[in-house]
């Protein structure tokens, strides 16, 4: 086994030289990616620097080349670490339903469910069955002629109307569910059923959670085991299995659905602010925030209007200016909305904390208008 770690610690080694070898800023998209992000971890957690953010942005962009680097070496499950309940849930005759999110190398639950001869069931978005279907079943497929699997295996799309049902079915036929409760995107937005969701404290925001797997959970009176993924700083990776959330006799539906989401984000939330720069959700979780709360918040600060002759500032701890496609942009780091501005009101931006007379160089409406956004103040 030895020889198997050396072996992978010199390739995950040769991934972070390839990685460090790119210059990031020149990436396309690069500071959109990391405006996005730095909005993020502001919003959510905020006891965070600023001036930390693009460090724990790069680290998380050689995370996923380790995360997927750990999907095509199929050693890696060999040498997962595991922490809690792990022998007696692999023993049991019953199924589970495995919860997770996207920190550290994630993809390793599945497979390490499947080549300790579980029969699982991932459910999935339909977005990444069609960009990662084929890598998964192709690392599956590797485990079962390495080892002489012969458990199921089977990918489930979570946007089927008929999907409910069939998760259902394989839960009571004895088929582990495996879930990343912070990855379906698809349903946000505006297409957000909120008689489907419910409200959960995530850091300082709320955010929108899919109530599906209490539902599961309670319908077919199956336990939901939190499961977090994180690397070590030796790059060792471990799966830490809580202990399972069980439905009570005495619990309605809808307060198991709150309660048992309530719990996952709890216990995530712990492991989070250990490893805030392995969590790939900083990129996509501002679509499971409530817009509502976000305007409230950002209209309930109102700075005094600036009195003649005092020098007012771009206000970077709200605003940013990126590209976007060629063009400069004004991202709203509160609210994430994007206003597309002139390549001069831009450099006018950049500079105005120089400018002794700005009201006259921009016009009283322009000058206003910027106050009473707060992009300058």
């Amino acid at each position: 086994m030895s020889n198997f770690v050396h072996q992978y610690q010199r390739e995950l080694d040769r991934c972070r030289q390839q990685f460090e070898s790119l210059d990031l800023r020149k990436e396309k998209g690069y500071l959109f990616k990391f405006t996005t992000f730095s909005a993020s971890v502001q919003n959510i957690l905020p006891e965070i620097p600023i001036e930390k953010h693009e460090d724990l942005f790069q680290k998380l962009l050689l995370q996923q080349v380790y995360t997927t680097f750990d999907q095509q070496f199929l050693t890696a499950n060999d040498l997962i670490q595991t922490k809690g309940p792990i022998r007696k849930l692999v023993n049991s005759q019953h199924p589970n339903i495995y919860c997770t999110f996207h920190l550290g190398s994630y993809r390793l639950l599945t497979t390490y469910l499947y080549r300790n001869g579980i029969d699982v069931a991932l459910l999935v978005s339909r977005g990444t069955y069609q960009e990662q279907g084929k890598d998964i079943w192709a690392t599956i497929k590797g485990l079962q002629k390495k080892h002489n699997l012969t458990n199921s295996f089977q990918i489930l799309d979570a946007e089927q109307t008929s999907s409910t049902l069939q998760v259902i079915r394989e839960l009571r036929a004895g088929t582990s569910l495996v879930i990343f409760i912070d990855g379906v995107t698809s349903t946000t937005g505006l297409n957000r059923q909120e008689d489907k969701e419910v409200q959960v404290r995530f850091g300082a925001k709320n955010v929108w959670a899919r109530k599906g797997v209490g539902f599961l959970s309670y319908v077919t009176k199956t336990p939901i085991v939190p499961v977090i993924s994180y690397r070590e700083k030796n790059l060792n990776n471990v799966l830490s299995f809580l202990d399972p959330i069980v439905p009570e006799a005495d619990c309605d539906r809808e307060t198991y659905c709150r309660l048992s989401l309530q719990h996952l984000y709890d216990s995530f939330w712990q492991y989070l602010t250990r490893y805030p720069e392995q969590w790939e959700g900083w990129n996509y979780i501002h679509k499971f925030l409530d817009q509502h709360e976000l305007e409230q918040q950002a209209d309930s600060y109102q700075p005094p209007r600036p009195r003649p002759k005092k020098r007012v500032a771009f206000n970077q701890e709200r605003y940013s200016i990126c590209d976007l496609e060629d063009s400069p942009i004004l991202f709203d780091r509160r609210l994430y909305v994007t206003y597309e501005i002139s390549t001069d009101l831009r450099d006018f931006l950049l500079q105005v904390g120089t400018v002794e007379t700005p009201e006259e160089v921009l016009g009283t409406d322009m000058y206003l208008d910027l106050l009473s956004k707060q992009i300058i103040a």
